[in-house]
């Protein structure tokens, strides 16, 4: 059986591979879908709707939220019809009642022709609860944060509030955060995050401060494959990588 499908997207055709997320062959053909929850390399979870799309199986057209949905079939696309943007626009309403000083936000915002409506407005808030942060900690395999309560009190929090044992000081979580809620402070040679204090680690070729050590504590405790030995930057690591291959083929 074959693996490509052609889709139909906005009366353009494009092809992708049956099982694919749509939301990564939509991107791949250059269409605009707006996305806030969503990041490479991240598991998708669907939270922020934005990146909604409708589409026809040729049984019955439905809005689908295009970084969940795997194309199984023959598909016709609309990214743009006044269903989606009506639903974008509703979703965009309710978050710029929250987020009303977030520059992101207010992008989307103006996109969409959308505007503050007084009765909705809310107590600000800087955390959207798309998880991106729970989630990369859990790639990292540490989670160390998770969300806790429920309803309007939902938030994400290391366990009982305190200085997370498990948090290694990498901020992937803060890196990944779409408003910059997650906060990282460094000086003296220190990293603070999440309540903790971390000591960072030179690079041993251009002495640039780049992890924690914590970080390279729970790196050597990994298998083999995945092993650290030595504490270089990412920049000066690729560059040891090129000067190695370099000299090996001459």
């Amino acid at each position: 059986m074959s693996t490509k499908l052609e889709l139909k997207v906005n009366d353009n055709v494009v092809t992708a591979e049956r099982g694919e997320l749509l939301l990564d062959v939509l991107r791949r053909a250059g269409v605009l879908v707006p996305t806030l929850c969503e990041h490479p390399g991240l598991e998708g979870v669907g939270s922020c709707r934005l990146c909604l799309v409708e589409v026809n199986t040729g049984r019955r057209s439905q809005l689908v939220a295009s970084c969940l949905y795997p194309v199984e079939g023959e598909l016709t696309v609309l990214t743009d019809s006044p269903r989606v943007n009506e639903a974008r626009r509703f979703v965009l309403t309710l978050l710029l009642a929250r987020y009303s000083d977030v520059q992101l936000i207010e992008e989307l915002a103006r996109r969409y022709g959308v505007k503050p409506v007084e009765r909705l407005q809310a107590e600000p808030a800087d955390c959207l609860l798309c998880l991106r942060c729970v989630r990369a900690c859990a790639a990292q395999g540490n989670g160390a944060i998770a969300t806790c309560l429920r309803g309007r009190e939902k938030r994400v929090s290391p366990p009982f509030d305190e200085p997370p044992a498990d948090c290694v000081g990498c901020g992937a979580c803060a890196e990944v955060c779409p408003l910059g809620a997650i906060k990282v402070e460094e000086g003296e040679g220190k990293r603070r995050i999440w309540g903790r204090e971390f000591t960072l680690v030179h690079c041993q070729s251009c002495g640039e401060p780049f992890a924690t050590r914590e970080q390279f504590d729970y790196l050597r405790k990994q298998p083999p494959d995945l092993l650290v030995e030595e504490e270089l930057c990412p920049r000066c690591r690729k560059l040891d990588q090129a000067l190695r291959i370099s000299g090996s083929t001459t």
